[in-house]
């Protein structure tokens, strides 16, 4: 398959910004592991990336970073007209980013393409030296050659294609639907292919159960050595396996020291201020219970 020199050349002097979005269709296929292992290395490299959170129902990307790191976490409404506006508007206006990534909900390719109609999305994005990874997260299904197969009759050569094989369904080799696919003979020169490595279900539902970035549960003190072991191991396995391509994915871009710590601090400081707001009001409604409370036990005159 393609060695990933599949992206387009920059004639711009400023370096080329990367809208990552993940998609797959389907709820399941590990979009959303994809995508907060993609996080979890703009974090640890220190590489500024606001993330949009399009998922109402089941929000990963929100609940497993955006609790720690607020700020790098946005919201759009992919499912009503107008919502994903919100989506250019912030890639324009946040010209000290060079990374954005967008996790689509499952059954979303279809609002999704209406979107990318109304605004000429990938023309528009390329007037704001913004281009596209398109991450297509697969399982050993037929559907997911199907998905990929509209995702590129739709999009052409307007995106970089990026394939994600996720392990957890089965082996590279066992991928025979998409292995044998005619699309993959046929396209072999701009599918970019990577794996996923398979993380144990102790550590993941670990990590779920409590909401953790996966940093995070290497150091929660619930965790045990074992957890520890197999996380860390995932991450430097999941690392790997997405270098090959760290252009399309601008992990090879200056870091910007100290911007996660910030961004924690800043959640941390807003979280507390909130939280004594609430016991405030709180305290107040005590109060004028209380008092409500002497004054219907006071005698009739």
């Amino acid at each position: 398959m393609s060695d990933n020199n599949n992206a387009s050349a920059n004639t711009n002097d400023k370096a080329q910004r990367r809208l990552v979005i993940i998609t797959g269709d389907k709820g399941g296929v590990g979009k959303s592991t994809f995508a907060r292992g993609l996080l979890q290395l703009y974090v640890d490299k220190d590489i500024k990336c606001l993330a949009y959170e399009a998922d109402q129902r089941n929000p990963q990307v929100s609940r497993h970073f955006g609790n720690k790191y607020g700020p790098l976490v946005d919201y759009i409404d992919i499912f009503r007209r107008g919502g994903a506006d919100r989506l250019l508007i912030t890639i324009e206006k946040k010209q000290d980013y060079s990374n954005f990534l967008l996790d689509l909900p499952a059954q979303s390719g279809g609002f999704f393409e209406e979107f990318v109609k109304e605004v000429a999305f990938f023309e528009t994005l390329k007037d704001i030296n913004c281009r596209v990874t398109m991450v297509s997260v697969i399982s050993r299904v037929l559907d997911s050659v199907n998905v990929l197969e509209k995702l590129y009759h739709f999009c052409q050569k307007q995106v970089d294609y990026v394939v994600v094989k996720n392990l957890f369904h089965g082996e590279d080799h066992k991928f025979e639907r998409y292995n044998d696919s005619d699309f993959r003979r046929d396209h072999k020169e701009i599918l970019n292919e990577i794996v996923m490595p398979d993380l144990f279900y102790i550590p993941y539902d670990f990590i779920d159960v409590h909401a953790l970035t996966f940093a995070d549960a290497q150091t929660h003190p619930g965790s045990n050595i074992a957890i520890r072991a197999r996380v860390k191991f995932w991450l430097a396995e999941f690392e790997e396996k997405v270098k090959p391509l760290s252009n399309l994915f601008n992990l090879d871009i200056p870091p910007t020291p100290g911007i996660y710590k910030e961004m924690a601090e800043a959640t941390e400081k807003l979280r507390k201020e909130q939280e004594s707001q609430a016991a405030k009001v709180k305290e107040r409604i005590q109060e004028s219970e209380l008092r409500s409370q002497d004054e219907s036990e006071l005698p009739e005159c």
